[in-house]
């Protein structure tokens, strides 16, 4: 038997340059990993199935659940058959921003390299992880980077940020795919990435929460008044840093100490689902 945890991230920053060729856009972002995650356990079975056995519904079949498509791809991969039980404690929220389906997709690899002895390295994995999801790669490490590309182009920065923030999220599941294809890049504004990279390197906390971006934001509320609703409702209780994760619908506070934080969300947790965590 195998365990792994398969850890949430957040964006720092994230800018959009331009669609690709293979209708992807090419971003340029600053990712982070935050402790909230899933628990995957995965145990060999002899019959030579795949079973996925979570506390709530993921997908609406078993062929569109990244897990499975992680497992399928490792038997392409090794030309084994991966028989395994899989058991999914799902804590990140679904279709949230917060690579939760990748983070399980990339937990799987890891698991079933171990649980099967496949001696893939962390770059092999990586590289198959991008026939799954665009942020898999990522998952595999979890590490604080830089990542450009459609997202599996790393550049990991050699840096911690502990920092306690809150991420709130108001209940709805808003599809990447649509907001993606919502993108008017006349309406984007360029930024550059080096003012939160040195932040980081600094680890001066005002510059990097000033220079928090996501260029997703307004496409984003362009479809769901209910994000921006819930992004004016933070906003009243005067944050230092709020920002949108992905392409929605979860917000992370940060800047805060931690009196701050829990009086936020005790105010907030009343309409929305808040999660008290930290960057790691």
């Amino acid at each position: 038997m195998v365990k792994e945890k398969a850890y949430a991230k957040i964006n720092l920053f994230l800018d959009v340059l331009g669609k690709r060729p293979d209708q992807y856009h090419d971003l340029e972002m600053v990712m982070a990993p935050i402790k909230l995650c899933d628990y995957l356990t995965f145990k060999k079975n002899k019959n030579g199935d795949i079973n996925i056995k979570t506390n709530v519904e993921v997908t609406d079949s078993l062929q569109n659940n990244l897990i499975y498509k992680a497992i399928k791809r490792l038997e392409e991969k090794s030309g084994k058959v991966l028989g395994v039980d899989v058991v999914l404690e799902k804590h990140i929220p679904i279709a949230g921003g917060l690579a939760g389906g990748s983070a399980d997709a990339g937990a799987t690899l890891r698991g079933i390299n171990k649980l099967y002895k496949l001696k893939y390295t962390n770059e092999q994995l990586a590289e198959l992880g991008e026939d799954i999801g665009a942020d898999v790669p990522y998952c595999i490490y979890n590490k604080l980077c830089i990542a450009r590309g459609k997202g599996e182009k790393l550049f990991f920065l050699n840096h911690k940020i502990n920092h306690e923030i809150l991420l709130i999220n108001p209940g709805i599941k808003v599809s990447t795919k649509e907001v993606f294809d919502q993108i008017d890049m006349k309406k984007i504004t360029p930024r550059k990435i080096t003012a939160m990279t040195n932040a980081i390197y600094n680890k001066n906390t005002e510059l990097m929460i000033s220079e928090l971006y996501n260029a997703l934001e307004p496409f984003t509320f362009e479809l769901f008044d209910e994000v921006k609703k819930c992004k004016d409702e933070i906003l009243s209780y005067n944050p230092k840093g709020v920002l949108m994760s992905g392409s929605g619908p979860t917000f992370f506070v940060c800047g805060l100490d931690r009196k701050d934080l829990l009086i936020m969300k005790e105010g907030l947790e009343k309409k929305y689902h808040v999660y008290h965590t930290k960057i790691h």
